[in-house]
């Protein structure tokens, strides 16, 4: 009876050891910690050169009914009875926020997956792709376990052609251990081409469980699969400029305005004739020479410019003058009109934008009247402003532009002119590698208010106001980003001799059917001497060759263009030999909807169109078939 009152103590410590596991919350981690790093770790990742076949933002439901619902197979290969947890289910918010999206918008699995210390192996099998997966896709997504934890989890990384089930016959990718530093980047390539084609990921961790030593928490967001454009011809780059005729004329003066292009359209927003503000919108058909109407500001502007990304226009800060610097920012997408999203994380005017990757938007330049080297840049997924590397020099109203994963600044005013050149090397948004570029040549002691354009490998500098009168210079000056050297001759004879100064923007612009890619300049105010003073002239002034009527050397299917369309669009695709040439259009659940063309065909370059106009909005894929080539691409149709 000595040792009643022990035994009965131990008693207690066993039950409390033992509904310790069950009160506790079966779905958190081993390791609570305060989440720091959540939505700052990485880029939202898509090659630039890579198109989207599949994309999961895991925004909403990620239980199992929901994933299973969504065409994911979980799947449960422990050893040992199940544990107190489902295979995957939703993020706990509580444990870390998701990478974008809502804090919860992520699917989690842990180490109660299994019992005792078992060994884990929880399995998430990928939808199957609409028209199948092609060797070389790449299975993008971001995953991470608690900051710091000091329980190893682990995932396998799988590939199968026909199946779908753990028991199938899979390749490995790659494992890794998972990141205890925040979000981390994940990417794999299909090494097969397979109609049936599936990933899969496998967290997958020996002496797992709550008596393990190897498992956690981890969580896994924003799913992508994506396929690599081929590669386009050479440029063949023209020795003079191109003159296509008059142009039709701006309807109204303007200047200060941002400029873009999106599928076949040049749109014109902001500015006004005299550097004041507006709401005004214009639409230029590139193929069609004629302009409409476009939507409304929602508030009137002048000295934003306007960026691509996606299928979406970014109209980035700005005044209501030249001069005033502003905050606000929005999102154009057709259809939907312009909504307004993150402010700016400062006032500005006079700078520049530009995408890269279409996930990143980059500011650089400004504020008017008092410049500095502050970059910004904007996450697209997630709706979140950061600051970057700073640039070498304070600047506004310079030439702005990318090529590659190359930020270009070029010339440009602060309380003088400058010709000099800023050229920053991309690592990640948050950090860009600075260097000085030879300085623009042939603008004097230097230019204000010019316009560039980055196409290939050269970005075409358009020279605005220049000093000493008088201004500005009739030439665009030609700079090769490879080899670092601006090439010896310049296109002349671009029309804008005059006494004033001027905002000139250049955007280019792929031209369907043409097999060319034009430059437009679109701007601005010019001096007396020019007939079209504060009338804005839309101006081809070059046009590069990116195809020739030789046969082809590869099979190739061309993005449709344009995209997203209402409701026709146009394919080309090139055969290098005859063939029996099939191409069929499937909806985003397979069905097939159209064909295209169903025929033998000579080796050459082809364009069929596609008219969409009896189905709804959505997205559909496109394959091609011909002598064993197979290749299939998306499209979005919006009404």
């Amino acid at each position: 009876m000595k040792y009643s009152k022990p035994i009965i103590f131990l008693s207690v410590l066993v039950v409390t050891f033992v509904l310790g596991f069950i009160i506790e919350d079966p779905y958190g981690s081993r390791t609570p910690v305060t989440d720091t790093k959540s939505n700052y770790m990485s880029e939202v990742y898509t090659p630039y050169d890579a198109t989207v076949i599949y994309a999961d933002s895991m925004d909403g439901v990620n239980d199992t009914t929901a994933l299973k619902a969504r065409g994911y197979k979980p799947f449960y290969r422990g050893t040992g009875p199940q544990g107190s947890t489902a295979t995957w289910y939703q993020g706990q918010s509580s444990v870390f926020a998701a990478f974008q999206g809502p804090a919860t918008g992520y699917t989690a699995a842990n180490y109660s997956v299994v019992t005792g210390a078992n060994n884990i192996d929880s399995w998430l099998v990928f939808p199957r792709i609409a028209g199948g997966v092609q060797a070389g896709d790449s299975l993008f997504y971001y995953q991470r376990s608690p900051d710091g934890s000091t329980y190893p989890d682990s995932m396998r990384v799988m590939y199968s052609v026909s199946d779908s089930i753990p028991e199938g016959t899979w390749v490995e990718l790659g494992r890794y251990k998972v990141s205890t530093a925040g979000w981390e980047l994940k990417k794999f390539r299909a090494p097969t081409t397979s109609v049936n084609g599936r990933f899969a990921i496998r967290y997958c961790v020996a002496n797992g469980g709550p008596s393990g030593s190897n498992s956690d928490y981890t969580g896994t967001d924003f799913i992508r699969i994506t396929r690599t454009a081929s590669l386009p011809p050479s440029l063949v780059y023209p020795t003079n400029v191109c003159n296509y005729g008059a142009l039709p004329l701006y309807p109204s003066g303007v200047w200060a305005h941002g400029t873009e292009v999106l599928g076949d359209t040049l749109y014109i927003v902001g500015g006004g004739s005299a550097g004041s503000g507006s709401t005004t919108s214009q639409r230029y058909a590139i193929n069609s020479n004629t302009f409409s109407p476009g939507t409304t500001l929602p508030e009137s502007k002048a000295s934003a410019p306007l960026v691509k990304a996606g299928n979406s226009l970014y109209l980035i800060g700005g005044g209501s003058s030249v001069s005033t610097n502003g905050t606000t920012c929005y999102k154009y997408t057709p259809g939907a009109g312009w909504t307004a999203i993150a402010p700016l994380p400062t006032g500005l005017s006079g700078h520049g934008a530009v995408c890269w990757g279409d996930s990143v938007i980059f500011v650089m330049g400004g504020p008017y009247s008092s410049p500095s080297t502050n970059v910004y840049y904007y996450r697209v997924a997630t709706n979140t402003w950061g600051t970057s590397t700073a640039c070498l020099a304070a600047r506004r109203t310079a030439a702005y532009g990318i090529v590659g994963n190359k930020l270009i600044i070029m010339a440009g005013y602060n309380a003088a002119f400058y010709k000099n050149v800023q050229i920053g090397t991309i690592n990640s948004a948050t950090s860009i590698t600075w260097a000085a570029g030879p300085d623009v040549p042939g603008v004097k002691t230097g230019s204000s208010r010019p316009g560039g354009i980055g196409v290939g490998e050269r970005f075409y500098f358009v020279p605005g106001e220049t000093t000493p009168a008088p201004y500005p210079v009739d030439s665009i000056f030609v700079f090769n980003v490879t080899t670092n050297t601006w090439l010896p001759d310049a296109y002349t004879g671009r029309g804008a001799a005059g006494t004033g100064s001027n905002y000139w923007d250049a955007v280019s612009a792929w031209v369907a059917g043409s097999g060319k890619v034009k430059i437009f300049i679109a701007g601005g105010a010019l001096g007396t001497a020019f007939p079209g003073l504060y009338t804005l002239q839309v101006d081809n002034c070059t046009v590069l060759n990116v195809t020739g009527t030789e046969t082809p050397v590869s099979y190739n299917l061309s993005q449709n263009y344009p995209n997203p369309f209402n409701p026709v669009t146009k394919i080309n695709y090139a055969l290098p030999k005859q063939g029996l040439v099939s191409m069929k259009v499937y909806d985003i659940l397979g069905k097939e909807v159209a064909t295209l063309v169903n025929e033998v065909k000579n080796a050459g370059n082809y364009s069929v169109e596609f008219n969409a106009s009896h189905l709804s909005s959505g997205i559909y894929f496109y394959k091609i078939s011909v002598n064993g080539f197979s290749e299939v691409k998306k499209m979005t149709l919006i009404k």
